[in-house]
């Protein structure tokens, strides 16, 4: 059985090419990015942890921006592909190959900014995961999130359609029962002292291959949370 690692170990040095496998991750970064970036405020000097953070995409606009940067993921490929691009580019970002429970033991301090983008749909223990996360999110903080809602549409589009007619994505890179009903989300986040603010939709135009942010949450949404006191 393929690890969701495994899955991403394979793309390899494909993280930073716009027109290869993961070329749908180029066409919302931008759209995902000004998004968090607006609802965050101003960035400088913010710690920020991207968790999931692949090879850097995300990652690196935070940077840009002036943030404290953490960057975790289990696969040391995508690791690896982060820290070159980004050395390359002449950007310090702490890139570490772990998970959230292994951060939170390593480095148990709080984040002004956690980010879970594109990641939350791959994970097999959701409420383990977001609990782990989100010790690490200080008071006032922000959460920030991705992912693909549990509904047909999203498997027929966003699992058949994207994977084996529009070959946006690698074959097997989803698994629709991982899939998560904003719903689920908000209850989570709730018990664990996060309160969603808002969820929008990222639709996407078929015709022009662009994402843009709308009101249709029932294949890929966004949002996010804030962290009360205690």
């Amino acid at each position: 059985m393929t690890t969701e690692s495994e899955k991403f170990d394979k793309f390899g040095g494909d993280w930073w090419n716009s027109s290869g496998r993961l070329f749908s991750l180029h066409l919302i970064n931008p759209l995902r990015f000004d998004y968090f970036a607006k609802k965050a405020g101003d960035l400088k000097g913010a710690r920020v942890l991207d968790i999931g953070c692949g090879g850097g995409l995300l990652s690196e606009r935070f940077a840009l921006s002036g943030a404290l940067v953490t960057g975790i993921d289990l696969s040391l490929v995508a690791i690896d592909a982060a820290k070159k691009h980004a050395d390359e580019a002449g950007l310090s970002i702490d890139y570490r190959v772990l998970s959230p429970s292994g951060l939170l033991m390593e480095d148990p301090e709080k984040f002004d900014v956690i980010v879970c983008a594109e990641v939350l749909e791959h994970v097999d223990d959701l409420k383990g995961f977001l609990a782990d996360a989100l010790k690490m999110l200080k008071s006032g903080g922000i959460f920030f999130f991705g992912t693909i809602n549990k509904t047909v549409r999203a498997r027929l589009l966003a699992v058949f359609a994207a994977e084996n007619i529009l070959h946006m994505i690698p074959n097997g890179t989803h698994d629709f029962n991982k899939f998560i009903k904003p719903s689920v989300l908000v209850r989570i986040l709730k018990e664990n002292n996060v309160e969603t603010m808002e969820i929008k939709g990222m639709s996407l135009d078929t015709l022009k291959l662009e994402f843009k942010i709308s009101r249709d949450t029932s294949m890929n949404y966004l949002g996010y949370g804030v962290k009360g006191e205690g």
